[in-house]
């Protein structure tokens, strides 16, 4: 996916977006202010980046950053106030007729559904408002509902949906058209470990199935954009301060670990003492009157790990087992947005 030479299946070229809070644009009609004067949101501030075609890409950042902005201006729903976003090859702006036809869009919240209808019905009923024949509707909505593991509930009225019935509906509607483009804004906010898990795994089998799908989404859940997405970016204050891969992005910010060195007895406060003093601060955590638990962290190029194993043995303690744990996606987004803090 870092093939350079790829078309994209999204470009975002510079793109600003500027909002104005409502009741200051009647004022600004009696007292006209410059475009970034207080009554302006920048909600996207120079933004660019690329998603190829075929690639999982994920969005992240805390709330109120950009993330859905960046997702509907991508769509054609919102127009950037300046730069210009392609959905391959097709401007958003210029080319919208075009973009519609290739992007399928997943809000947060979807409340467009018609709740005395059954499920079959609303995808038939918006099936064919995007142009869809009664076979095709009938080919379509029996494969994607059964790779969402929606086939059960089908003909059940929409109001009886549980949350995440429902979120599988609405990406079930928006892969009706087929779409080589899928837009998902937090999909799984609103669901249960178990309910997300499964979206999760249908979409790795939507996506994976070898005709170059391209799904953007956006999530708070990090563990989510490790087990779905080949890049992210992360946005703050509307800009993005990181794009890469999870390792490359692990490899430059996250090199360490925390180790738990399980040992026989209680350590010593003696002991304690020469550990820290040769290796700075050490966790002592007893499991029981038999074993504790030493907990330290180190990066994977220093020693610390094997003199910890000699003191503690030194110590008059065998060592009964080791457990590592590599920092995850949350401790690089800490780094990162620390950084991006300190340089602004």
């Amino acid at each position: 996916m870092d093939d350079n030479t790829a078309v994209p299946a999204i470009d975002v070229d510079e793109v600003v977006k500027h909002f104005v809070r409502p009741l200051p644009r009647l004022r600004r009609l009696l007292k006209p202010r410059g475009p970034r004067g207080p009554d302006v949101v920048e909600a996207l501030r120079g933004v660019s980046l690329r998603v190829y075609a075929g690639e999982i890409f994920g969005l992240v950042g805390r709330n109120g950053q950009g993330k859905t902005t960046l997702i509907k201006t991508s769509c054609g729903l919102i127009e950037p106030s300046a730069g210009r976003v392609r959905v391959f090859g097709h401007d958003t702006v210029r080319s919208l007729r075009e973009v519609k036809r290739r992007v399928g869009l997943v809000s947060a919240d979807e409340r467009s559904f018609y709740f005395r209808l059954s499920g079959r019905e609303n995808l038939t009923f918006f099936a064919r408002l995007q142009g869809l024949s009664g076979p095709e509707i009938d080919a379509r909505t029996a494969a994607l509902s059964e790779t969402f593991e929606l086939s059960p509930v089908l003909d059940r009225p929409f109001q009886e949906y549980s949350s995440g019935n429902k979120q599988r509906l609405a990406i079930v509607r928006a892969l009706l058209p087929d779409p080589p483009l899928l837009l998902l804004d937090e999909p799984t906010r609103s669901l249960d470990p178990i309910s997300a898990e499964g979206l999760r795994r249908a979409l790795r089998a939507w996506a994976g199935a070898g005709r170059d799908k391209t799904v953007l989404i956006t999530t708070h859940n990090l563990s989510e954009i490790e087990q779905l997405c080949q890049r992210v970016a992360i946005l703050s204050r509307g800009r993005v301060i990181e794009c890469a891969s999870l390792s490359e992005l692990r490899q430059k910010y996250a090199r360490g670990e925390s180790v738990e060195l399980r040992v026989a007895g209680v350590p010593s406060a003696a002991l304690l003492a020469a550990l820290s003093a040769a290796l700075g601060e050490v966790v002592a955590r007893p499991l029981d009157g038999s074993t504790s638990r030493l907990c330290i962290e180190r990066r994977a190029d220093d020693d610390r790990l094997q003199r910890l194993i000699e003191l503690a043995i030194a110590g008059g303690h065998a060592v009964l087992g080791c457990d590592t744990q590599h920092f995850g996606l949350m401790q690089v987004l800490e780094t990162i947005e620390a950084s991006a803090v300190q340089s602004e």
